[in-house]
């Protein structure tokens, strides 16, 4: 999968131990390829949120908890090669988030709720950050063979872009208290 995500961002957190660099590739490794797209989104989302809520030391992964407003394989697999947080029971999802409902007429937001200690980064994804065709096509059941070649490459590309771009051009972020 390196072919097309290179080496990209990081995120270092604080491990039982010690820390550790965890980049997209592992993620993906971790992940497969079902979701590459939204897997790549979460990604971003977390390194975004972990700046705003720490910008002085690195976020301890037992101290961070998540609430997704997506329940899909790439959200939920990102968040827990980084944080553990399904493993350590605090990964929730909640689709009736306000922000990010992006898919008409599917009860999914593309938006994230990230506490670490006492304060919490809600973080939405833009609009136009995923095409339409992306949706026409993840939405569309059953796909004939063409439909699913295009579909792969798209979330390939997608994830591509989302790993090269500014958090500030992906997401909304808002820290509040907890």
């Amino acid at each position: 999968m390196a072919d097309f995500i290179g080496q990209g961002p990081t995120i270092t957190i604080m491990a039982e131990e010690a820390p550790i660099d965890i980049g997209f590739p592992m993620v993906a490794a971790y992940h497969g390829q079902t979701a590459l797209a939204i897997a790549a989104v979460t990604f971003q989302a977390m390194g975004a949120a972990f700046a705003a809520l720490s910008p002085d030391r690195l976020p301890a992964r037992r101290d961070i908890a998540i609430v997704s407003g997506h329940p899909g394989p790439g959200v939920r697999d990102s968040f827990e090669a980084v944080t553990r947080a399904s493993t350590r029971g605090v990964y929730t999802i909640d689709r009736s988030l306000p922000e990010a409902r992006l898919a008409p007429g599917h009860d999914i937001s593309y938006s994230f709720r990230i506490t670490l200690g006492r304060q919490t980064a809600e973080v939405a994804l833009r609009t136009g950050v995923l095409p339409d065709r992306f949706f026409a096509l993840v939405f569309t059941r059953p796909r004939d063979p063409a439909q699913e070649r295009e579909l792969s490459q798209l979330k390939r590309t997608i994830a591509a872009n989302v790993l090269a771009a500014s958090p500030d051009d992906l997401f909304t972020l808002r820290v509040s208290e907890a």
